[in-house]
């Protein structure tokens, strides 16, 4: 007989992700599909010294360069896995079994991950068909059993916002109620906006961020949270040995040093959108809100999407699509790639649109 684990844990229902994605157009992950040169690639291997391997990681100097580019101070800063391990590090720190976590959704899937794995009280505030959400609902949400409002913004997989003052209210309502406010602020470099100029004083905001979309680095697994040095110090409680591993640390502060990479792929980014803004009009589609390095093409319904992506996945270009959320269902999600990607993709969306009305 096997040891028992948890009851919760039991209970928790995870997607063993063990897919080959490594010939396909993969548009489904919203990664950086631009890559890195061969000359950023040739800095990159000068990093891989005997030393650097066989030492342990030494983050200092990338601390200090994110409180520099944020105007913080090292002792506002944690560095982690991934921005989702710096979420799992505010549950770790601050969630109690039952306490209550606001989130909108759909939203970021590790928050549903997290509220089971901890046990806490899931308060959901769902969308509106056309992705309409009031702030007043969010607000009214939140009471003194509330411990944490989870929110990205922009939202994935809607990518829409709360404006700075939609923010700053929830912050408000945050404070006078003791909870702790997580912006999850993954698609920042597309977006532009930042609640951070909302920082000032407060102990009850904290943001996480991200190397993996705009940075181009997401097999290096690398994120950050920033917030009061109080917060901050009660997040290093539940950290590992070692927070990042040192390929993380060398090539995130590569990239801090040379914020042209990220804003030439920004840029990319906003030609390929508003080419493919385009061209799905011009095939009779209507587009959601996106603020962020995805768009969501609206199909009809929930099953010519899901079998307009099971078309696509025999050209082997993945996408998301066969939502189960109701405002979701109509659409299929794209990830953001060049536009001689994004030429591909169409060309192979016009037969997948014509297949899936006539039939197979």
């Amino acid at each position: 007989m096997s040891v028992k684990p948890k009851d919760h844990i039991s209970q928790l229902q995870r997607l063993r992700n063990v897919e080959d994605r490594s010939n396909f157009l993969r548009l489904d992950k919203n990664e950086n599909l631009s890559g890195f040169s061969d000359d950023v690639i040739e800095d990159f291997h000068r990093h891989i010294t005997s030393d650097f391997i066989t030492t342990y990681p030494d983050a200092e100097l990338l601390y200090r360069k994110i409180g520099k580019r944020l105007d913080l101070d090292v002792t506002q800063v944690y560095l982690s896995s991934g921005s989702d391990a710096s979420i799992k590090s505010v549950f770790e720190a601050y969630v109690e079994p039952n306490d209550q976590v606001v989130v909108i959704s759909p939203t970021y899937a590790m928050y549903y991950v997290y509220v089971k794995m901890f046990q806490a009280d899931l308060q959901e505030i769902c969308f509106d068909p056309g992705f309409i959400l009031p702030v007043e609902r969010v607000l009214d949400k939140i009471c003194p059993q509330t411990k944490l409002i989870c929110i990205a913004n922009p939202n994935s997989p809607t990518g829409t916002v709360f404006s700075q003052e939609e923010l700053a209210q929830i912050l408000r309502k945050a404070e006078d109620n003791d909870a702790l406010f997580l912006v999850d602020e993954a698609y920042y470099e597309y977006y532009g906006e930042t609640v951070l100029d909302l920082f000032g004083e407060s102990k009850h905001l904290l943001v996480t961020r991200t190397f993996s979309k705009a940075f181009g680095l997401a097999s290096a697994r690398l994120g950050f949270a920033v917030s009061c040095a109080e917060v901050i110090e009660n997040l290093f409680k539940t950290r590992p040995m070692y927070e990042v591993n040192s390929f993380a640390v060398a090539l995130g502060s590569y990239l801090m040093d040379r914020p042209e990479l990220v804003a030439e792929h920004v840029s990319t980014i906003r030609a390929s959108q508003d080419y493919l803004n385009d061209e799905v009009k011009k095939l009779g589609l209507a587009l959601g809100p996106s603020l962020a390095n995805f768009v969501l093409v609206d199909v009809g319904g929930p099953e010519r999407s899901s079998k307009i992506r099971a078309l696509l996945a025999k050209e082997k270009i993945i996408i998301k699509g066969g939502f189960r959320e109701p405002c979701m269902q109509p659409y299929i999600g794209i990830g953001l790639g060049s536009i001689s990607q994004m030429k591909y993709f169409v060309g192979k969306l016009a037969t997948a649109l014509k297949v899936s009305t006539t039939g197979p």
